[in-house]
C-alpha cells in the first residue's frame, strides 16, 4: 500500500477527488470488487492471485489459487465468492480466500454473478445456457436465451436476475430462469450497472452513451459523454456514475448528469466500483494498481 497520488488525478477538470490509498497486484488485474456493506475490496490477478483489502486498503487476505481468472464476483457482505477460471470451469472460495469446490462447465463461461449473500451464483455459457447454482454448489436450475449473456447481476431487493446480451438484449428472469421482461437494444455494451433497489439499470453503449432503463425494462433516457463509453458503476442509491471511456477518459457524474469530475489516466481501466453512498471510488488498472479516491 502506498499514498503517492498519480499526476493525473489532480490534473482532471472539476472537484479533484482525494487519494486515500493504493494497493498494487503481483501480476496483472484481471478483476475487482467491492463488497458494499463490509467495505472490502477484492482483486484478482492473472497468475491466480487473490487480494483482500480492508477499507484503509491494508491486505486483510491473501492467496494464490488456480489460475487463469477470467472473472470474479464477492458478495456485498464479504461472506466468500466464485471465480471463473480457464475456459470452463467455476470456484467458489470462502470469506478467507480459500478455493473450496468448483464445477467443470459444459461450454465456456462468459460471465458470473453472485447475489449480495454469497448464497447464489449465476454463470452464463457460450451456447445461450445459463445456470443458477446454490451454496451447496449444485445447479438448482438451467434456462436458455436466444443469445448468450455477457453480462449479469443479481438485483438486491427481490429474487431476480439482469442479463445483457452481446448483441444488444436487455432481460430480466426470475430464480426459476422464467423471462419477466426484455428489451432490445440498438448497441453493444460494455457494462452494466445497477442501484440497490433496482430503479435504475446503466449500460455503457460505447458510441450511445451511458444508456438508463428503470425496473420494468423501460428506457429512462442516457448520458451524453462525447466518448466511447465501456465502462460504468453506479452507488447503491441514485447518486453517483463513474464512467470510462474507451478513449482512456474517465468520469464521475451525479444522476443527473453532470459531470463533477474527469481525469485521463495513464492506464487502461480494467474495472471500478462506486462506493454505496456515492462519496468515491475504487478503480483498477492493467497493470495491477488499484486506487481508492473520495470526494467527502
Amino acid at each position: 500500500m502506498s499514498s503517492a497520488a498519480p499526476d493525473w488525478i489532480s490534473a482532471g477538470e472539476g472537484a479533484t477527488p482525494r487519494l486515500k490509498w493504493t494497493f498494487s497486484t503481483e501480476a496483472p488485474l484481471v478483476g475487482l470488487r467491492l463488497a458494499r456493506e463490509s467495505g472490502e475490496v477484492l482483486a484478482a490477478d492473472a497468475a491466480g492471485g487473490l487480494y483482500l483489502l480492508n477499507r484503509k486498503g491494508r491486505i486483510s487476505g491473501l492467496s494464490r489459487g488456480p489460475s487463469p481468472i477470467r472473472a470474479i464476483a464477492w458478495g456485498d457482505t464479504g461472506g466468500g465468492g466464485v471465480a471463473l477460471v480457464g475456459k470452463n470451469k467455476l470456484y467458489w472460495f470462502d470469506q478467507n480466500l480459500k478455493f473450496d469446490k468448483k464445477v467443470v462447465l459444459s461450454e465456456k463461461a462468459l460471465n458470473v454473478a453472485l447475489d449480495a449473500h454469497s448464497q447464489y451464483a449465476v454463470v452464463s455459457l457460450a451456447d445461450g445456457s445459463n445456470l443458477i447454482f446454490d451454496s451447496p454448489r449444485k445447479p438448482i436450475r438451467t434456462f436458455e436465451t436466444n443469445q448468450p449473456l455477457v453480462h449479469l447481476d443479481f438485483l438486491v431487493r427481490e429474487p431476480a436476475i439482469l442479463g445483457v446480451a452481446g448483441y444488444g438484449m436487455l432481460c430480466k428472469f426470475d430464480f426459476r430462469g422464467n423471462e419477466i421482461w426484455r428489451e432490445n437494444l440498438w448497441s453493444e455494451v460494455g457494462g452494466m450497472a445497477v442501484t440497490g433497489n433496482g430503479s435504475a439499470i446503466l449500460l455503457a453503449c460505447f458510441s450511445h452513451g451511458i444508456q438508463r432503463y428503470n425496473a420494468a425494462g423501460r428506457s429512462d433516457g442516457s448520458y451524453q459523454l462525447g466518448e466511447t463509453v465501456s465502462h460504468v458503476s453506479s452507488s447503491f442509491g441514485p447518486y453517483r456514475m463513474l464512467a470510462s471511456s474507451v478513449e482512456q477518459q474517465l468520469y464521475w457524474l451525479d444522476f443527473d448528469g453532470r459531470v463533477l469530475w474527469m481525469a485521463q489516466p495513464s492506464e487502461t481501466l480494467v474495472a471500478a466500483a462506486c462506493d454505496p453512498l456515492g462519496y468515491g471510488a475504487v478503480c483498477g488498472f492493467e497493470s495491477g494498481q488499484v486506487l481508492r479516491v473520495s470526494w467527502d
